[in-house]
């Protein structure tokens, strides 16, 4: 049967310790931040929770909020020596009845070894192979055993922590996928308007530059078709020989049929994506699940992505999914997505009709999990 958090007595206290280097803040938010932060507002357990992480002068409206000190960052390294300060704060204070450390494997470990009276869990938003604590089979290993419970962003994390592992009874008791979510901001789908839409971190393992050079070579033949850039810095603003650069050499033929604006405002994001035709999401190392395929989903936009990492989980059969992303690929995707109308309402309208992956949904699959590792 499944227990809500809501549903237990006493209430369960819950601190969700973020990594040090996030800043639980507006201006500053990772993606780890805003995560956690639409876990807690989509939950009905939110009194429940409390967020710790790295002193801020005004943390994001909403959560209860605890900001540490580092204790010894000199010799711990500042994940360690943050959570050595928030240590010394429950030895006075008083302890949760869980503690949910977010992406940090060794802090996990750390922080279970210290106080092995309370319920210790790990949230993983990224492979753990690739992290200090859990690198090797054994590590994780170890983890499994000494941790109350294990909460993973798609089936594809739960996968890379199970690497090596049997996926038994205990592992299906206590690793579970919560996979991430978005909140739709829209009523209705909007009036599709004619452009193509790739909004992110620009870094090479996004796929940026090979997909806005295909984007490049298709509209050459589509004098109607926009491209907008958001998260590169603009044209002017692009060092020169940086990945910035490249892609605005990329695009450069298709003249003011192409604008890199910058990193602009959340919310003109969002109005963006309500608007574009298309989203690209072309991700071509194994994203765990982006933010961006989400967000493109929920605003109806015919999706072109990728199979890699998580991102099928969420985009199959709702989306253009190319399996080998280069740029000749992309070409031949989007030649289909812009060339074929009929193709491409089809997919705005697969995107905007079935949508299930949304954050309250995300928090209930969360809090089951946290509901059943007390138990």
């Amino acid at each position: 049967d499944i227990v809500s958090l809501t549903a237990l007595s006493p209430q369960p206290r819950i601190d969700i310790i973020l990594p040090s280097k996030e800043r639980f803040t507006a201006a500053n938010a990772g993606a780890i931040s805003g995560v956690v932060l639409d876990l807690v507002m989509a939950s009905e357990a939110r009194a429940q929770f409390r967020v710790v992480g790295t002193a801020v002068d005004v943390p994001l409206a909403g959560p209860n909020f605890l900001g540490v000190k580092p204790v010894g960052s000199w010799f711990r390294g500042n994940n360690i020596a943050t959570a050595a300060g928030y240590l010394g704060h429950i030895a006075t204070h008083g302890a949760p009845d869980m503690i949910e450390v977010h992406s940090r494997c060794h802090v996990a470990d750390y922080i279970a070894s210290k106080r092995p009276d309370c319920a210790v869990t790990l949230y993983l938003h990224n492979d753990p192979r690739d992290m200090k604590g859990a690198h090797t089979t054994r590590e994780r290993a170890a983890l499994l055993d000494k941790l109350a419970g294990i909460i993973c962003v798609s089936d594809y994390i739960r996968a890379c922590f199970l690497d090596g592992l049997p996926d038994n009874a205990d592992a299906q008791r206590k690793v579970r996928t919560a996979r991430n979510g978005a909140n739709r901001w829209l009523d209705s789908p909007a009036e599709k308007q004619p452009f193509i839409l790739i909004a992110g971190r620009m870094v090479p393992e996004k796929g940026i530059l090979e997909c806005a050079t295909a984007i490049a070579t298709v509209l050459a033949t589509h004098p109607q078709w926009r491209l907008v850039i958001a998260g590169a810095r603009r044209f002017e603003e692009a060092a020169p020989g940086s990945y910035e650069a490249q892609i605005a050499d990329a695009i450069a033929p298709l003249g003011e049929r192409a604008e890199m604006l910058g990193f602009i405002p959340r919310d003109q994001v969002l109005a963006l994506q309500a608007d574009a035709a298309i989203s690209a999401c072309p991700s071509i190392w194994h994203d765990p699940m982006p933010k961006a395929v989400l967000e493109s989903l929920a605003a109806g936009c015919a999706l072109l992505t990728t199979r890699r990492g998580g991102i099928a989980e969420a985009a199959e059969g709702r989306a253009h999914i190319v399996d080998d992303p280069t740029t000749a690929n992309f070409i031949t995707a989007l030649e289909k997505l812009v060339g074929d109308d009929d193709y491409r309402q089809s997919l705005q309208r697969a995107a905007w009709e079935d949508f299930p992956f949304t954050a309250t949904q995300m928090a209930i699959d969360a809090d089951t999990a946290r509901a059943d590792f007390l138990a």
